[in-house]
């Protein structure tokens, strides 16, 4: 069995990619979409659109996961330079 006090810390960073294609797919792509009336990137916007926001309110979702995303990434970041 491997210990713990070895690891690589491989786990983590997983996690903290997949954060970031969260943050991307689900917080950058959204609003690239709204920005620029883009078809294509329809998946994305599909978890916020029953929200039924108009204007600049439909930017307030995407936004919150990429600052969740962000956060996030950053203090396992921090927690992986720590151990």
């Amino acid at each position: 069995m491997a210990d713990p006090q070895q690891s690589t810390g491989a786990g983590t960073r997983f996690v903290i990619n997949m954060i970031g294609v969260v943050g991307l797919v689900f917080g950058v792509l959204p609003i690239v979409r709204y920005l620029l009336q883009l078809d294509f990137f329809g998946f994305t916007t599909a978890p916020y659109d029953w929200l039924q926001l108009e204007g600049a309110a439909r930017f307030l979702p995407p936004a919150m996961v990429l600052v969740v995303c962000i956060v996030a990434a950053y203090l396992l970041e921090k927690r992986l330079e720590r151990s």
